[in-house]
Protein backbone atom coordinates (compact mmCIF):
# COMPACT_ATOMS: atom_id res chain seq x y z
CA UNK A 1 0.00 0.00 0.00
CA UNK A 2 1.50 3.31 -1.18
CA UNK A 3 2.17 6.36 1.70
CA UNK A 4 -0.55 8.16 -0.76
CA UNK A 5 -3.25 6.05 0.28
CA UNK A 6 -2.31 5.86 4.23
CA UNK A 7 -2.33 9.51 4.48
CA UNK A 8 -5.85 10.48 3.53
CA UNK A 9 -6.52 8.36 6.90
CA UNK A 10 -3.07 9.41 8.47
CA UNK A 11 -3.38 13.15 8.17
CA UNK A 12 -1.99 14.07 11.72
CA UNK A 13 1.37 12.19 11.00
CA UNK A 14 4.64 12.54 8.89
CA UNK A 15 5.03 10.77 5.78
CA UNK A 16 8.07 9.71 6.92
CA UNK A 17 6.79 8.77 9.87
CA UNK A 18 4.10 6.32 8.17
CA UNK A 19 7.18 3.14 7.85
CA UNK A 20 7.18 3.21 11.62
CA UNK A 21 3.90 2.78 12.99
CA UNK A 22 2.36 -0.24 14.02
CA UNK A 23 0.32 -2.39 11.47
CA UNK A 24 -2.60 -2.37 14.22
CA UNK A 25 -3.04 1.73 14.49
CA UNK A 26 -2.66 1.62 10.95
CA UNK A 27 -5.92 -0.87 10.33
CA UNK A 28 -7.63 0.83 13.07
CA UNK A 29 -7.11 4.03 11.38
CA UNK A 30 -8.13 2.16 8.03
CA UNK A 31 -10.93 0.81 9.79
CA UNK A 32 -11.90 3.82 11.48
CA UNK A 33 -11.87 6.58 8.66
CA UNK A 34 -10.92 4.92 5.68
CA UNK A 35 -13.27 4.47 2.64
CA UNK A 36 -13.77 0.57 1.09
CA UNK A 37 -11.08 0.95 -1.62
CA UNK A 38 -8.44 1.19 1.30
CA UNK A 39 -9.79 -1.64 3.36
CA UNK A 40 -9.92 -3.56 0.67
CA UNK A 41 -6.22 -2.85 -0.04
CA UNK A 42 -5.43 -3.54 3.77
CA UNK A 43 -6.83 -6.74 3.53
CA UNK A 44 -4.62 -7.56 0.39
CA UNK A 45 -1.60 -6.55 1.99
CA UNK A 46 -2.42 -7.87 5.71
CA UNK A 47 -4.33 -9.96 4.88
CA UNK A 48 -8.00 -10.75 6.31
CA UNK A 49 -7.54 -12.53 9.20
CA UNK A 50 -5.02 -9.76 10.94
CA UNK A 51 -7.71 -7.10 9.69
CA UNK A 52 -10.34 -8.81 11.10
CA UNK A 53 -8.20 -9.97 14.60
CA UNK A 54 -7.79 -5.73 14.77
CA UNK A 55 -11.05 -4.89 13.70
CA UNK A 56 -12.28 -7.63 16.79
CA UNK A 57 -10.59 -5.85 19.17
CA UNK A 58 -11.73 -2.35 18.63
CA UNK A 59 -14.12 -0.76 20.49
CA UNK A 60 -17.60 -0.19 18.12
CA UNK A 61 -17.94 3.09 19.58
CA UNK A 62 -14.83 4.15 17.38
CA UNK A 63 -16.28 3.43 13.98
CA UNK A 64 -19.55 4.72 12.65
CA UNK A 65 -22.22 2.07 13.44
CA UNK A 66 -23.55 2.26 10.16
CA UNK A 67 -19.76 1.29 8.85
CA UNK A 68 -19.36 -1.43 12.02
CA UNK A 69 -22.85 -3.03 11.11
CA UNK A 70 -21.66 -3.65 7.31
CA UNK A 71 -18.03 -4.65 8.62
CA UNK A 72 -19.42 -6.60 11.51
CA UNK A 73 -22.27 -8.79 9.03
CA UNK A 74 -20.91 -8.82 5.65
CA UNK A 75 -17.43 -7.65 5.22
CA UNK A 76 -15.40 -9.55 8.19
CA UNK A 77 -17.87 -12.35 8.86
Amino acid sequence: MNKQDLQKVLWDISVESIDTLSTDFVIQRILSYGGLILLVKAIREYGNAKVTQVFETMKPTSIPARKYHYLKNFLLS
